[in-house]
């Protein structure tokens, strides 16, 4: 019975002693768990600026006519202002030259627009142009193609006939006006003589037609000759290149037309190769030209009021 009673003892302490070693790696292991430094957190991702909204648009104002000055803009409608450096359009009919954009004008805020004059260049009249016309602009140093609204949706096609006529019509001859210095009276109105001129080049065979000629709110253009239009190259009036014309004051006298007047210059000669549709010539006189014509328009009405 002692024999036993001592194996039993001996067996109950060699158990004790292995769940003694046990639960003291189980404290080792907790204790190392909970003295480890806790999990980094990965750092936020830095949030991303708002997404752009922005539209291109294009336009010929009236008191452009006749030129080849366009007003195109860039306009915000996103939620952070934004810098447009420079722009262009892209489109096959024109080659556009590339904007720069003046730094006052380059910042543009939620809401505004940034605008510009841009100038179309030689017309591509190869083939009718495809596509649609997209603006290209550097907007926060990154180029951009932006679908571009034309206000009047015909006017670039518009301007592309007439760009591709003009150029059919300068391969033949060349038109331009130019106005002296002597004064002359015709119909008891004065008038200053001026000359059309209508160059050939060598070698071209073409037909121009003069059909009709327009001055402005301020000029009267006329020929010399009542009821001669429409006259030809082909014609003794014409045949030389050069037709009489006179430059007149229409006797729009009142303050508002002669200060507000915004085409004073833009004097027109409507004018047909061949057979093609007739097609206007914008001649705009020169800076001393010019001087001399408000100086007649002074003679005709009198200096204007104050």
């Amino acid at each position: 019975m002692v024999r036993a009673g001592r194996g039993a003892w001996a067996d109950a302490v060699r158990r004790a002693g292995r769940a003694a070693a046990a639960l003291g790696v189980l404290l080792v292991v907790l204790g190392s768990c909970t003295s480890a430094s806790p999990p980094k957190t990965e750092p936020r991702a830095a949030a991303r600026p708002a997404p752009l909204r922005l539209h291109a648009s294009v336009a010929q104002f009236r008191f452009d006519e006749g030129t080849r000055n366009l007003r195109a803009g860039v306009s915000n409608a996103g939620d952070r202002a934004v810098r447009v450096s420079s722009a262009t359009i892209s489109w096959d009919g024109f080659a556009f030259p590339t904007v720069p954009i003046s730094d006052p004008q380059a910042d543009a805020q939620p809401g505004q627009s940034v605008a510009f004059t841009i100038r179309y260049g030689a017309a591509r009249c190869g083939a009718p142009p495809h596509g649609r016309p997209v603006m290209v602009a550097v907007v926060d140093g990154r180029t951009r193609r932006l679908p571009l609204e034309v206000q009047d949706p015909q006017l670039l096609v518009r301007l592309h006939q007439k760009a591709c006529a003009g150029q059919r019509l300068a391969a033949v001859a060349d038109v331009g006006l130019r106005i002296g210095r002597r004064e002359v009276v015709a119909d008891g109105e004065r008038y200053l003589a001026a000359t059309l001129h209508v160059r050939r080049h060598l070698g071209a065979t073409g037909r121009v037609t003069l059909v009709d000629l327009s001055g402005s709110v301020l000029i009267e253009l006329r020929t010399r000759e009542e009821g001669l239009l429409p006259v030809s190259t082909a014609d003794p009036q014409l045949r030389r290149g050069t037709l009489p014309l006179l430059i007149g004051a229409p006797h729009r006298c009142d303050g508002h037309a002669r200060s507000q007047s915004s085409q004073t210059f833009l004097l027109s000669a409507y004018v047909r190769l061949d057979h093609d549709p007739v097609q206007r010539v914008v001649m705009i006189p020169t800076i001393a030209e010019q001087t001399r014509v408000l100086a007649l328009i002074d003679r005709v009405c009198g200096p204007i009021s104050q």
